[in-house]
């Protein structure tokens, strides 16, 4: 039975253990009246059979007289007293339960008082579902029960002690030897120091059979042991050893490193390759000898060797290549930067000769204005001013032409030169 079935109990299933009177039993369910009401017509039934009745047919299930749902009244008080006390077995009678009550009280008792119901285990950590009367027994019995080695005073949930017994440092145990007896915190200790543990020789590791009790090691097997004589030669034959398995150990990994580092390098050459290839295809040419076929059939060693030189040749090559394009643009720009010169020399010229010509130009210019002022000053002397105007500027108009012939000479020119 769930907790939900517990918290209600059918009153019309219970068992009654005296005689019941039939006034106080519903013409419906035959069963004493639950929650009596009363009809007009003055018949008394349960509350909940009318009312299924009433849905059914609008007539009362007696008489027949017609009613509604409106005309229902609860009945008298003492009716619903009567049926509430009468004696009935707990709804657990089955289970065992031998409790009887009145009806009014069962359900109070089914709920709460009824040792045959079940509840939860007290431990958070369990929650199972027991009966009441057995819950005491089962929480001295249940795995999450606090719990206490008798040991070492630890305290743990009762399914974790069995294991701990197991493991428990304060747990006296026997040592199969020497079938003495300690702490399992000591047994540890106890086994490297025990006489009777059997060991085997100091030398097993060179070859040495032996094995047998640890007191017997050094008072009888050590003395006659044949490896006991040459101990200081293995000793110093395991140091040579290990000294040169760290060799070989040190040579592997500078040998791992170097393969890492030449397929760096063979990855940046083939990538420099790639480029200058594309930049000159001429020089670049592909190599038909292939560098796998070429080492087919060498050995290892003689393989890295060859693969050494090749990658020696080809830097070299790489190298030269560069040192040939270098010069070839240093020559390319200075052949351009001598033109470049020239033309520069030659702009320079070009520059002075017509600054000389504007030098000229504005002396004539002045001279033509110093002539007119002159003029004008002189009015008794227009006529000779006026011839003497006419003649200066072809003067000067010959003067300026004979300038402009000098700067026509190959002297002129080379003045001009820087």
């Amino acid at each position: 039975m769930t907790d939900n079935e517990e918290s209600v109990v059918d009153l019309r299933s219970l068992n009654f253990v005296e005689t019941i009177n039939s006034n106080l039993i519903c013409c419906i369910c035959q069963s004493p009246f639950v929650e009596p009401v009363v009809l007009p017509c003055g018949h008394t039934f349960c509350a909940t059979c009318i009312h299924q009745a009433c849905d059914a047919s609008s007539v009362c299930p007696i008489d027949r007289s017609s009613i509604s749902i409106s005309d229902i009244r609860p009945a008298v008080k003492i009716v619903c007293n009567m049926v509430n006390e009468l004696s009935v077995q707990c709804p657990r009678f089955e289970e065992g339960c031998d409790h009887v009550g009145q009806r009014q009280y069962i359900e109070n008792h089914a709920k709460n008082d009824c040792l045959y119901a079940f509840a939860s285990c007290d431990l958070e950590e369990c929650k199972t579902l027991v009966l009441k009367k057995d819950l005491s027994s089962h929480v001295s019995t249940c795995k999450y029960r606090p719990a206490e080695c008798k040991m070492c005073k630890k305290r743990m949930r009762a399914l974790e002690l069995e294991d701990h017994h197991r493991l428990c440092p304060a747990e006296i145990i026997q040592c199969p030897h020497c079938e003495t007896s300690r702490s399992r915190s000591e047994h540890t200790a106890h086994l490297l120091t025990c006489p009777k543990h059997p060991v085997s020789c100091k030398h097993a590791e060179f070859g040495c059979p032996w094995k047998g009790e640890r007191e017997k090691l050094e008072s009888e097997h050590i003395e006659n042991c044949p490896y006991e004589g040459i101990k200081h030669y293995l000793g110093q034959q395991k140091e040579n050893d290990q000294a040169l398995r760290d060799e070989i150990q040190a040579v592997r990994k500078e040998n791992k490193l170097l393969k890492q580092q030449q397929n760096h390098l063979a990855q940046q050459f083939q990538t420099l390759s790639d480029q200058l290839a594309l930049l000159f295809p001429s020089q670049f040419a592909a190599d038909p000898n292939c560098p796998e076929e070429a080492q087919v059939g060498l050995a290892p060693a003689e393989s890295i060797l060859t693969e050494t030189q090749r990658l020696k040749n080809d830097i070299e090559t790489v190298s030269s290549n560069l040192a040939s394009l270098e010069l070839k643009q240093n020559v390319a720009l200075m052949t351009e930067t001598f033109r470049l010169q020239e033309e520069l020399q030659s702009l320079r010229a070009i520059s002075h000769g017509m600054r000389m010509q504007m030098h000229y130009i504005m002396m004539e210019r002045r001279g033509a204005s110093s002539a007119a002022a002159a003029a004008a000053m002189g009015a008794s002397d227009t006529a000779s001013s006026s011839s003497t105007d006419g003649n200066a500027p072809a003067a000067g108009s010959v003067g300026g032409l004979n300038r402009m012939r000098w700067l026509d000479t190959p002297n002129g020119r080379q003045d001009t030169k820087l």
